[in-house]
Parts: C-alpha cells; sequence; structure tokens
C-alpha cells in the first residue's frame, strides 16, 4: 500500500477529502452526506476507484493513484456540536470540484476556511434563538405570557452556560446533565416568589432547545439507508443525551424537596 506523503501526487487531493468528510461529520452532518460528498469530489479530481466509509468516531478514505497502487488514509472524527452553516459551504466546495471549477489545492484552501468559520447563529444569536425556541414552545403548550418570558429566559441562560462550557470543552454529557438540572430548578425556584408561574409547561418549553432531535433524526436516516452502525451510534446517543437531561431535572426536583422540607 502506497504511503502519501506531502510533496506526492495526489496529497493534496487525500487532505481535501479528508477535511471535507471531517467537517461535515463533526457539525451536525449525516454519513452518507460525508460519504457522498467525497465520493463526489474524488471524481471531481480525477481520481479513479474512490471509496469512502463514515462512522460517527472514524472516517476512511481510499482510491487508486495514478500508477494503480491503492491509497487509504484514516481520520478521527470528534463531534463538537452543530454548525450546518459549515455543511452547507462544504457542499458548495464540493459542487464546484464537481464541476471542474477546483483543484485540490484550492478546495483545501476554502475548506480550511470553512472549518473555522463561526455560523450564523455564532455567539451571542444562540441566546435569542434559545428564547425564541422555548417560549414558542410555551406558547405551543398553551401557557400564559408570564409562563412564555420566564421559559424564554431560562433557555437563554442554559445556553449561556453551554457556550461557556465549551471555551472549556466540557460541552458534551456534563453539558447536559447541568442543563437539565438548571432547566427545572429555576423554574422550581421562582415559583416559589411567583405562585401563578405554570411551572410545569415552563420546564416542558425551555428543556425544548436540549432535546437531541437531531442526533435522533440522523439516526433514523442512517437505518433506513441501511447504514446500522452509524444508525445505532447516532439513535444511543440521543437516547444517552435525553437520559441526562431528564436525570437532571430528576435531580432538581429531589433539592426542591430538600429545600422546601419535602412540602414541594
Amino acid at each position: 500500500m502506497k504511503q502519501l506523503t506531502e510533496s506526492a501526487p495526489g496529497s493534496s487531493c487525500m487532505d481535501t477529502l479528508q477535511l471535507a468528510g471531517k467537517i461535515i461529520m463533526e457539525n451536525g452532518g449525516e454519513t452518507y452526506r460525508a460519504e457522498e460528498t467525497i465520493n463526489r469530489m474524488g471524481a471531481g479530481f480525477g481520481l479513479e476507484q474512490v471509496d469512502s466509509f463514515a462512522v460517527p468516531s472514524g472516517l476512511f478514505v481510499s482510491y487508486r493513484s495514478g500508477d494503480g497502487e491503492p491509497v487509504t488514509s484514516v481520520r478521527r472524527v470528534r463531534r463538537e456540536g452543530r454548525n450546518l452553516t459549515r455543511v452547507d459551504e462544504v457542499n458548495r466546495v464540493s459542487r464546484l470540484v464537481a464541476a471542474g471549477k477546483l483543484d485540490g489545492r484550492e478546495a483545501l484552501a476554502q475548506l480550511k476556511e470553512i472549518e473555522c468559520h463561526p455560523g450564523s447563529f455564532a455567539g451571542m444569536w444562540c441566546l435569542p434563538a434559545a428564547f425564541l425556541c422555548a417560549a414558542g414552545f410555551t406558547l405551543l403548550f398553551g401557557g400564559s405570557l408570564l409562563s412564555i418570558a420566564i421559559a424564554g429566559a431560562v433557555a437563554a441562560f442554559v445556553q449561556l452556560m453551554e457556550t461557556g462550557l465549551s471555551r472549556f470543552r466540557t460541552r458534551g454529557l456534563a453539558a447536559s446533565i447541568l442543563g437539565g438540572l438548571l432547566t427545572a430548578l429555576l423554574p422550581l425556584l421562582l415559583s416559589m416568589a411567583l405562585p401563578a408561574l405554570e411551572t410545569e409547561l415552563v420546564i416542558a418549553g425551555a428543556v425544548m432547545p436540549l432535546v437531541p432531535g437531531l442526533a435522533m433524526t440522523n439516526a433514523v436516516q442512517d437505518t433506513m439507508r441501511g447504514d446500522m452502525v452509524s444508525g445505532i451510534s447516532h439513535g444511543v446517543q440521543a437516547i444517552l443525551t435525553a437520559f441526562l437531561i431528564a436525570g437532571g431535572a430528576l435531580l432538581a426536583v429531589e433539592i426542591m424537596h430538600l429545600l422546601t422540607g419535602g412540602a414541594a
């Protein structure tokens, strides 16, 4: 098997294919999308027998070089969050490559810029987005104006907490537990001062931004396409996240029982 070096012909193509798939996988894209993008870009580069295999934790890419030798590379994938703007930008680059408008080095340069793209709702934009999401669901559940406002404020606060945790790279399971805890504990504490607050509706609305809907959607899509490894992995991730959020909410209830002496 041929060893790929930086100066070897096609090395920039392999780097480009790896990075394209990695960005898609790490930002909420489906495994089939990553595989299809890699195959289309490889064909656009004029590579032969391009094949790819993506799982939630890894990416395998192979093709045949000009002398017929197989070239294979493996890239570790680590989930970092959801940034569909990056996924869309990678799709744009892949279309240009497939049309023959970009070579390997040009595409690689654009992908490196996309990898650092903050996204359309980066930074503080996430706070009003979380507020509107929670407020909208609380309204859908039949909550009052007070409950709608409180649910939005709680969701925005939890989103601010997640943003802070992401800077320390501890946004995964710990953020799910803490998010569920705060989402339930804050409305329960506020209900002691605001008896008119519809606590159950506030909690139900505020927890919606935390629900792992994208992971479950990807799990269903992968399973329906026959990619059982990715489907089961995404499904387990979604179920585990939901259990952690629920566990945090139950912990908040227990804390309230201790604070109120069992009266709550």
